[in-house]
């Protein structure tokens, strides 16, 4: 992972480890991080409030 300012999303592989990072950009600091199926499409999504905002940002889980 880097020292950017995004938020990294590791997949597991079922076994202990992850697969590499998905970053997405904009995250500074964002607490807290939630997830949940937000869309109703049986895969976690993930909901964060980006650092300085009054706003709640969803990523959506679009892995096949």
């Amino acid at each position: 992972m880097s020292n950017s300012p995004d938020l990294a999303v590791l997949l597991g592989n079922g076994d202990g480890s992850f697969q590499p990072a998905v970053n997405f950009a904009g995250f500074s600091v964002a607490l807290p991080i939630l997830t949940g199926d937000f869309n109703g499409d049986g895969k976690p999504d993930v909901a964060a409030i980006p650092d300085g905002s009054f706003s709640v940002a969803i990523v959506i889980n679009n892995t096949p």
